[in-house]
């Protein structure tokens, strides 16, 4: 569970409780620390499961508009079968793999800081360089670090990389489906 209060971490949101012990399942609820924020995030983590149904993606669906969470995130399983992907894509629930809490990929020398910027910083930094944000370079939703920051598309991130010769040095990059 400790990496999943990292993951919780990495993308802005705070524990603010879990739910009462299943045989399955755990859930973690959560809200963001994001200034100006108010979304809510239900992460329910399968353990035991090795292939993840829409019946499972349904109960999670059910839950996070009973508790009126604005985000769920389930992770879990081998596999997801085509019917959940297919559901989870149409309920905007994100769908990540259990092997996704083994390694904090971050903790990696070579894994250079990334971050969602707010929409404010997005335009400043359009209006400095004269550029819209499609005219960045890109980078995949499915890309690992940006799986592990919540990064959606639309979204731009900011990576921060150290250098010995040129100090810290910031890039920018538009994220797609």
């Amino acid at each position: 569970m400790k990496f999943a209060l990292k993951l919780l971490d990495r993308r802005g949101f705070e524990k603010t409780g879990e739910g009462e012990e299943h045989e399955d399942y755990h859930d973690i609820y959560s809200k963001s620390t994001k200034p100006r924020s108010n979304e809510t995030l239900l992460l329910r983590v399968f353990l035991g499961k090795e292939v993840i149904g829409v019946e499972i993606l349904r109960n999670l669906v059910k839950a996070q508009e009973d508790g009126g969470y604005t985000r769920a995130v389930l992770i879990g399983g081998e596999r997801y079968t085509y019917a959940a992907r297919r559901e989870a894509k149409e309920q905007n629930v994100e769908l990540l793999h259990r092997r996704f809490l083994s390694i904090d990929l971050f903790m990696h020398v070579m894994v250079p800081e990334h971050d969602v910027i707010p929409e404010d910083e997005v335009e400043e930094l359009e209006s400095q360089f004269g550029i819209s944000r499609t005219q960045l370079p890109k980078i995949k939703a499915g890309d690992p670090a940006a799986k592990a920051i919540g990064a959606r598309p639309g979204d731009v991130i900011r990576i921060v990389r150290e250098s010995p010769t040129a100090g810290r040095h910031e890039i920018y990059r538009y994220c797609i489906a």
